[in-house]
Parts: C-alpha cells; structure tokens; sequence
C-alpha cells in the first residue's frame, strides 16, 4: 500500500491537471467557432477511448444565448467557480462593445486573468479582452477586419492577422475555421501529436495550419494573384491611408511610371489606383465605426478625408448607408 503523502500528491497532480474548457458564450457568438472547439475535443476523447478532455458552456445568468447566425443555444449554466487547470474559451460577437450590461462577466474574466487562469480568445474575443483590460501588452491574433480598430486604440499591442498566437496566459485566435487548428495545438500540447493527427483526420481537416501561418485574406490579394509591384503599391497605400497619395507618388515609390502603375490595377484587380485607395480608406473606416467608439469626425480624419460631409457622402455611395446610421444599427 503506498505513502498517504503519496496518493495525496498524485491526487493533488490529477486535480491541477484537469483538462477543461469552460466556453463563455456571449450575444452573436460565432457557432462555428463553438462546434469546432467542442467537436476537437470530443474527437480527441473518442481517439483516446476515454474521457480526457471535459467541457461546459456557461452564459453571465446561464440562460440560452443567440448566436450571430440566429441559433438558440442553451448553456449547462452560469458563470462557475473556476478550477486550476481550467481554460475559458471566449466566444463574443465581433461587435463587443455593445457587451454594455456584461459587469458580472467582465468582473468574472478579471478574476480568472488575476489567478493565472488560461483565458482563449476567439475572433471577437480578443478585441472584447482588449476593451476589458486583460490584454495590455504584447502580441495577439485579431480577425483581419479588426485590425484598424487595435492599430487606433492600443498603441501597445501588436495585433496580429496571424492563425493564433499565445502570450503568457492568453491564447487568441482570428477565429472561424481557424478555430481548428488552434484546438489541434491545444490538443497536441495535452495529449500529444499522435491524438492531435487522428482528430484532424476525424474531421477532415487535411493539412493544419500552424500558429504563425497568415490568415487567407490579411494579404492585399486575397485571390492569390501575385505581382510583387502591385503588392507594395498596396502595402505603400495602407501605410497612407490617413494621408492619401496620387498615383503619381506612389509609382515612384516603387520605381515605375504611373501608366504601368494604372495597367498593373487595372490588370490584377479591374479597378485604377485612386478607386482602389478610396476602398481602402473606406474599410478601415467601416472598421473603426463598428468596432470602437470613436466619433465620426475622428474616423474622417483617421482615414484621410478633409470634411465629415466628403466622407459621409463617400461612405453612403460605397456601403449604402451613412456613417451616422451604421452608428445607429451598431447601437441596436
């Protein structure tokens, strides 16, 4: 019969090392972020025959929660106390500054950051951490339409369109399919690279991507058309959005003339190097008004318009609606 101190040791050992994952589901959770996380998971156990890894999704008053795409989805309960070994997976809309009435969560969050607890971030969950106060410092993974509003309101982190990214006790994911293979990483790490293969190959998955692998759209050419010119014309426009160039400044930057410049847009994405640049700054604005408090005016200048009318009139041509009213619908 072994040592009492023994079996308490082992004991204590097996409690801190729980493999659970508490998901916090909050208004306009991304369900596909959700599935993904629980379905690794529940892969994993069915690959190691036994019950490995424990989850449960919990809501501020444990009431059901919808998600962005409209689904009703009941939770096990409300906040619980959190256990060492623990992770809460953050599942927030996009939108995370409408969480106005989320105090008992936020207080929540704080607690668990402040007791060393993992905290998972995902999609609009690090923006949400972010906004809250967790995350201060350092570099964390953003959806690629979020990165303006961390470029314009924290100056000190490194927001990153990267896969995932870990940063002490926070992990943090763009979100999506990413999602899986972020799961993957935590899986490997707990229970090994042989169980993290066979749940990819489970759920189809093919080739998973690693942390540091960029996201499908965070290069200027999404659809894979490359032409190194064309690129740094764009990564030259992205740098001058709050003060914009000619097309004349920017084709000698890169060492061509303006026609070349104007056939290579033409060419690759069907549009000239003004209308492309006017995109630009009217998507970082879209960004800014839907993701952080900042006034219309600030928005114009942060996205080199000279008058709140110009921008309002351009904005409207290009989205449909107003700054002003795409404030309203954000509110609601």
């Amino acid at each position: 019969m072994g040592r009492p101190e023994k079996i308490i040791e082992e004991a204590v050992s097996e409690l801190v090392t729980v493999n659970r994952f508490v998901f916090l589901l909050m208004p306009g959770f991304s369900a596909l972020e959700l599935g993904s996380g629980i379905d690794s998971l529940s892969a994993a156990n069915d690959t190691l025959g036994k019950t490995f890894f424990h989850w449960k999704t919990v809501s501020e008053t444990g009431e059901s929660i919808v998600s962005s795409s409209g689904l009703n989805v009941a939770v096990d309960g409300p906040l619980p106390d959190i256990q060492r070994g623990d992770c809460i997976v953050v599942c927030c809309a996009f939108n995370s500054q409408n969480y106005r009435k989320s105090g008992k969560t936020v207080a929540w969050l704080r607690r668990a950051a402040r007791q060393g607890i993992r905290l998972c971030a995902l999609g609009g969950g690090s923006l949400f951490l972010a906004r809250i106060g967790i995350v201060t410092e350092g570099r964390i993974s953003t959806h690629w339409r979020m990165k303006p509003a961390f470029d314009e309101g924290y100056l000190d982190l490194e927001p990153s369109c990267t896969i995932f990214e870990e940063n002490a006790n926070i992990v943090s994911c763009g979100g999506g399919a990413a999602t899986l293979d972020l799961f993957s990483a935590l899986i490997r790490q707990k229970a090994g690279p042989d169980t993290s293969e066979k749940v990819a190959d489970h759920l189809l998955c093919g080739s998973l991507r690693n942390g540091d692998c960029r996201q499908s759209n965070s290069s200027p050419l999404s659809l894979k058309q490359r032409n190194e010119k064309l690129l740094k014309a764009i990564t030259y426009m992205q740098d001058c959005i709050e003060e914009p160039v000619s097309p004349s400044v920017i084709a000698r930057q890169i060492g061509i003339s303006t026609r070349q410049l104007e056939r290579l847009f033409a060419r690759y994405l069907g549009v000239s190097p003004n209308t492309y640049m006017t995109t630009l700054r009217l998507e970082k604005a879209q960004a800014l008004l839907q993701h952080t408090q900042m006034r219309i005016i600030d928005v114009a200048i942060a996205c080199g318009f000279s008058t709140p009318f110009l921008f309002s009139k351009r904005y409207k041509r290009h989205f449909g609606i107003s700054p002003s009213e795409e404030k309203v619908l954000l509110a609601h």
